[in-house]
């Protein structure tokens, strides 16, 4: 019988207006991660925590997605700890090795994080499909894939503890923080959001990539906010190809209303007319 509880640890990584979070679950003999953070001080930090407060060894790393500020941080985190798996979808991996190569030098450069960004990065050597439930220590995480939202593939990690349902929600939903877009799978996005809402009860507690832990209804909010952009985008934009500056702030001071803070809002901007070409293309406009 093992009667042991896990416990859920939240680290908030912070450089300057961006945050993102990792975790780590401490089982009964070891700590399995989920996303690693983006820069080496973080990462340092995550380290810290396994092995001074929880005083376990890390026996496991799961990803939710492929974008930097969850992947990045891996090779600091298993150092010293052997072969550890970091599972992830093929998709996942795919987004991992595409953005290292194309962001990579700018990230570890001096306009970005410089001598923060890890040199070296390590990517998912084991693969799961939807469906797949992964035992670590005893504890069963299984492993949902909503395809092309926030990012190019996006997958929840769950896990039950007492009456509860885990969720590892990666960027699936910020609670109450602005958004990335530039992705630009819309489309699917609020229609995986729609599912979700479908899916999950009261019972469930997400873990959100970027934010606090939240319930069901932060599902609604995002569902909200999204619509919100597509809606002043769209009337801004008309037959433009993209905005000027002063546009683009009247899109941004719409988001403003919507949630009155600026955390990540320099997300919805990076890259403009990449993001405004991919919506586009998404078909959402």
């Amino acid at each position: 019988m093992h009667d042991f509880k896990p416990k859920i640890h939240k680290y908030e990584a912070t450089i300057g207006n961006f945050f993102v979070n990792a975790f780590l679950i401490e089982s009964e003999n070891g700590v399995i991660a989920v996303d690693s953070t983006l820069a080496i001080p973080s990462t340092n930090d995550l380290r810290e925590i396994i092995q001074n407060k929880i005083k376990k060894d890390l026996i496991g790393v799961l990803l939710t997605h492929g974008h930097p500020d969850h992947y990045t941080g891996v090779a600091e985190l298993i150092k010293g700890y052997g072969d550890i798996p970091v599972i992830a979808t093929q998709g996942a991996l795919n987004q991992c090795l595409a953005r290292d190569e194309e962001e990579g030098g700018y990230l570890g450069s001096d306009q970005a994080f410089g001598a923060l960004y890890p040199k070296e990065r390590v990517f998912p050597n084991q693969l799961v499909k939807s469906g797949d439930t992964v035992t670590l220590d005893n504890l069963s995480f299984t492993i949902e894939n909503l395809g092309a939202c926030e990012s190019d593939d996006d997958s929840l990690w769950s896990m039950k503890i007492d009456n509860s349902l885990h969720v590892f929600s990666g960027d699936i939903v910020y609670n109450h923080m602005h958004t990335f877009f530039r992705d630009g799978h819309v489309s699917n996005w609020l229609k995986q959001l729609d599912y979700c809402i479908s899916k999950f009860d009261t019972n469930t507690i997400f873990h959100a990539g970027h934010g606090e832990e939240m319930g069901i209804e932060m599902l609604y909010w995002k569902r909200g906010y999204i619509q919100a952009f597509l809606r002043k985008l769209k009337d801004l934009l008309g037959d433009k190809p993209t905005l000027s500056p002063e546009e683009q702030q009247l899109l941004f001071n719409t988001l403003k209303s919507y949630l009155p803070n600026e955390k990540l809002l320099f997300l919805t901007g990076w890259q403009f007319d990449d993001m405004v070409t991919a919506v586009k293309n998404d078909g959402v406009l």
